[in-house]
Parts: C-alpha cells; structure tokens; sequence
C-alpha cells in the first residue's frame, strides 16, 4: 500500500508544462523493430496526432479522449507516447487494456518494452527487468511514482488490478459487451479512475466495426465529433478529406485525385504534406467527451495514399461483403451497415452452371455434418482467392453409432481423394474423433458462435493450443461460425465470377431444398442488458447445407496452415523395459 499512497500523493503534485506532443519530440525514439521510420519522433510528420496526444497532457483539463480511425496513421505510436509520457513526466498509476490478456503480451513485448528501451529517460525510470522479482514484466511496469498494469478487457482480475489516474483503452470494439456477468469491460475500467477523477485522462481509441454495435462509434457520437479540416492548395477552403471526393479515371487507381467540394479542382496527392500541415481540428457538434475522427485518407506521404485507398476499394468491390467491410472499417475508419435481408435462394437456383470438362482446383474438401440417422457432406473444389466450385452432396444414411455409415464415409472419401475433410464433431463427439485420429487429411471441428471469434484460430494460437494435449489424442478445430456464416452469405450475393465467386452445377442434388437450406439463416440485431448485439437465426427448420459450407471453408483454410504438429505434452511415466517386445518398432 505504501507504493500506491506514494504514487496517489505523487498524482496530486502540479506537473512541469510540457505536453506530450512537445516529450515526443524531444525524448521519443523510434527504435527499428517496431517502426518503419527508425529515430526519432516528429510530430510534424503526422501533425493531425499533435492536438490528440496533447489532449493527453497533466496540463490540459480533458479527462476522455475517444479517437474513432482507419489504420497507418500512427495511432499506435501515439498512444505509446501517452505511456511513455505518463512513466517519465507526470508519474502516476496507469491501467493499459487491450482486447485479451494474450494481445496484451503481444503488445507489451514486441512495441511497448522496444519502446521503454529505446528512450533512456524512461528506461531509467523503469524497474530493470533482470530480477525475479524486479516489477518489471509482461504485465507490469513499476516506476517511481506510479505502476503501469497491462491486461487483456477479457480478465476480470486485471481489470479490478489497482486505482488509475491514466487509462489507456485500445481497440474497444474487440471487447466483449459483457465480461463474466459483471458487465461491461469498458465500464468496470472506468471504475479504477474514480479515485483520480480531478486529473484522470482516458484515452479509448479504435477502428470500428459494425453499425450500431460499434462502442468506439457510440463514445464518438456522444463527443464534440472533431474533423481534420485541410485547405485547398488553390482556393484555401478548408474541408475535410471525404472518401466520396476521390475521383480516378477508367478503373486505373493511380489516378487517383482528391476534388475540391468548393472551387472543383482536382488536387493531386503531393499536395497532401502541404495541407496537412496547415490543417486543423474542428469541433462538429456538442457532446461529453472530445472525440476525433480520421480516416486512412490523412496518412503521410509514403504510408498509405489515395491511390492505395483506391486500389484497395476496387479489390473489394470484387471481393464482396466481408472485404468491403474490412476497407470501410479500416480505411474509412466508419462502421459497416450489415444488409441484414435474407438472401433468395430462387436467384441462386437460376444461376447454376454447366461445368467445363477441365475444370481444376488447387485443392478439394469434403465437409460433414454428423446427425443422428445419417452424415451430410458436400464435395468442394477451391481455386485461387477462394473462388469455389460445389461438386457433389452426399446423404449417407444409417445409424452414426454404428460402424457401417462410417465404412460408407470412408469409401466415399478414397474415390473422391479430396486434400481435407472436416467433421462436425457437436454429435457422436468420440465417434468423430476415432475416424478422424485415423486419416491425417481430417479435422474434427466445433463450431463457436459468437462476434469477433475467427473462422479459425491464427497460427500461434493453433500451435499453442495443439501443444497444450496430454496425450497424442485428437483436439477438435474451434471454429468462428458467425464469422463463417457472414463470409459465406457475403459471397453468395457475389455476382462477379473471381475472388470468393461460388459456382453450382445443374444437377439434381443441388435443388430447391439445397438453397433453402444454404440461405436458411439471416443476421439481426438483438439486445441484451441494452446492448445491441448481433447473431445469426434460422428462418426454417433445416439448415445443413450452409453449416456444412461453413465447414467446408474452414477446411480450405486449415489446408493452408498444415504443418508438422507439435509434440504434444507428455505426462511422465515410469521407465519400463519389455524384454520380449522392446525391438519391435511395428508395436
């Protein structure tokens, strides 16, 4: 307790005049790691940061902070500045949160301890991380006058860590509504600053996600709502950088210009350093907080440009929903409107193919869904960008608790010799696992609902939890099928053949019971402790054909991360010699 009466006391004192934008620029280091411009910190290379950060500072009487973005437009550094700043200048307890205790490892590892490092004011200032019991860790940070306490907005624990008078909020929108029954993570954060609440500073920044269930959008809504004004280099209006003013010419994106809304200019992008510079931030409306918005269309020159923004709004146009949706949400820095209508299955129908007799894939997944009396399954071929080809649908009768379905799934999988197979493993669960514990090329999976889990789980995930087993038994694939369902209805409504285009054939298993089962699920908003939250419902009874495409993508993409597996561990076992067997390698 000492510490923190010394560090509640240290909070109270008047702090030297020095803002954050004015620290960075004379102590912060970029070091090569984490940075793609190494040395040190110019404000001016990215001037719109200036106003955001020192908002931050013990000096200026802002307590919240809501900054709504796109990507490369050096956000992340600012909010390490923020850190740093805290640590060096005007020492006092921070909480630091980001999404899961496992992002903020990441974090706190690979940008935050560089960044500590690299600026010698503050590395002296921080516990040397060499002792076992040095206050210096992956999740704690301890200094004079202060602890900096880094957790994930899943950990109930770390959010109840310690009072706070700064509170770093990263990427809110990948937070759950609700933690453990005890409401939201934003909230219960928030609560650690009532301590300080004369001098706190809370900074909550994200890039959005989805209409009406964006918190960072919520926060933003209910701020001044700030815009970065530029003027024009040939009349000097000054208005903001708006995605509907680029303008380009016969598809090439390297035209790419932005169009004055006053005089009607076409202002090339070597402009931008210029205007910049003598922009500045405008308060839009009244509100509780200072809230800031701005999109990827500001970045600097040399890190993302209008032709860039271009190029990637043509590839997502192709692409369909879910990329349209990652450019809106990243670039834009705006939240995605869902269509949220239910996809016609008579339209699917009338576009069913002839195949060609060469037809070839880059490789082919039998995907199963495991019922009581019999197993489903769907024979796809995948090509390049995921553009796929429906080849067969398959219902294998018979009771799954008995061998004789599954001799008739194994025959069907050595004539069809596709490069994956995925098995929903929700039914017959051990069943699953003992065919697939025979066949490499197979994966049980379970399906997760829920918003923001991925389709499947990211490498270093996989191989940790792979490395998690006992035994050498089988460990079903978690799969994001929210995620699944939004990317397979997304590319349902593709109507351009190329990346993510599904084709069917003109043959009787694919009929009108096939599309209504394909598009027997729609997504609406419901709420809940008056939160809206999204979730996907069925809208008749069957629904097998979509459950299993959404398993039969997942394979796809598990093909691509096939590696050798890790040893799982292995539980220790005494030392046993067989001396009539022990040379056999067969047994």
């Amino acid at each position: 307790m000492g510490n923190y009466s010394t560090a509640y006391a240290s909070a109270l004192l008047p702090e030297p005049d020095l803002t954050v934008s004015q620290w960075a620029d004379e102590h912060r280091i970029l070091d090569q790691a984490s940075s793609s411009e190494a040395g040190r910190w110019r404000t001016s290379r990215t001037p719109y940061l200036r106003e955001i950060m020192d908002s931050l500072s013990a000096s200026d009487p802002t307590d919240v902070v809501v900054f709504q973005k796109g990507a490369q437009i050096g956000a992340s550094e600012a909010g390490i500045n923020f850190v740093l700043y805290a640590i060096s200048h005007a020492p006092a307890p921070m909480l630091y949160v980001l999404p899961t205790v496992d992002s903020a490892k990441r974090v706190s590892k690979q940008r935050l301890a560089p960044a500590i490092d690299a600026v010698p004011l503050v590395r002296e200032k921080v516990a040397t991380p060499r002792a076992r019991d040095s206050g210096n860790t992956l999740f704690q940070k301890d200094y004079a006058g202060g602890t900096l306490i880094l957790t994930g907005s899943n950990s109930a624990v770390g959010l109840r860590s310690m009072p706070a008078r700064y509170l770093f909020l990263d990427e809110v929108d990948a937070f759950p509504s609700d933690l453990d029954g005890e409401g939201s993570p934003i909230q219960l954060a928030i609560r650690r600053t009532a301590t300080y609440k004369r001098n706190r500073k809370i900074f909550m920044v994200s890039t959005p996600t989805v209409k009406g269930l964006s918190t960072v959008e919520d926060y933003f809504e209910q701020s001044d709502q700030r815009r970065y004004f530029v003027p024009c280099p040939d009349c000097c209006d000054m208005q903001i950088i708006e995605w509907k003013r680029i303008i380009w010419t016969d598809d090439d994106p390297n035209t790419a210009k932005l169009h004055c809304e006053s005089c009607g200019i076409e202002i090339e992008e070597k402009h931008k350093t210029n205007m910049l510079n003598k922009g500045e931030w405008r308060a839009t409306a009244v509100g509780r907080y200072r809230g800031y918005h701005l999109s990827s269309l500001y970045s600097p020159a040399g890190w993302y440009g209008w032709s860039d923004a271009a190029e990637d709004f043509l590839a997502a146009r192709k692409s369909g929903q879910e990329q349209m949706k990652t450019f809106v949400n990243t670039v834009l820095g705006e939240t995605y409107e869902e269509a949220g209508e239910q996809i016609d299955p008579l339209g699917l129908i009338m576009r069913r193919e002839e195949y060609p007799n060469d037809l070839e894939f880059e490789v082919k997944t039998v995907a199963v869904d495991v019922q009581k009396d019999r197993l489903e399954l769907e024979l796809v071929g995948w090509g390049k960008d995921e553009e796929s080809w429906a080849l067969d649908y398959v219902i294998l009768a018979g009771d799954t608790t008995q061998p004789d379905v599954w001799k008739d799934l194994s025959d069907y999988l050595t004539e069809t010799k596709p490069d994956g197979c995925a098995l929903d493993a929700g039914y017959n669960t051990q069943l699953v696992y003992d065919f697939v514990s025979k066949r490499r090329f197979c994966w049980a999976v379970k399906g997760q609902a829920g918003s923001g889990i991925p389709l499947i789980q990211d490498r270093i995930k996989r191989l940790q939890r792979l490395r998690k087993r006992k035994q050498q038994t089988v460990t079903p694939e978690p799969l994001g099928v929210d995620q699944g369902k939004a990317i397979i209805m997304s590319r349902l409504q593709l109507t351009e053949v190329g990346a993510g285009y599904c084709h069917f054939p003109i043959e009787v298993e694919f009929d009108e019971e096939y599309f209504a089962q394909l598009t027997a699920e729609k997504l609406v908003t419901r709420y809940q402790r008056g939160r809206p939250r999204q979730e996907w419902v069925q809208t008749r009874p069957r629904n097998e054909a979509i459950d299993i495409r959404v398993y039969g993508l997942a394979c796809r993409r598990l093909i691509g991360t096939r590696e050798p597996e890790p040893e799982p561990e292995k539980t220790p076992t005494p030392k046993r010699v067989n001396k009539s067997f022990g040379g056999s390698a067969w047994l």
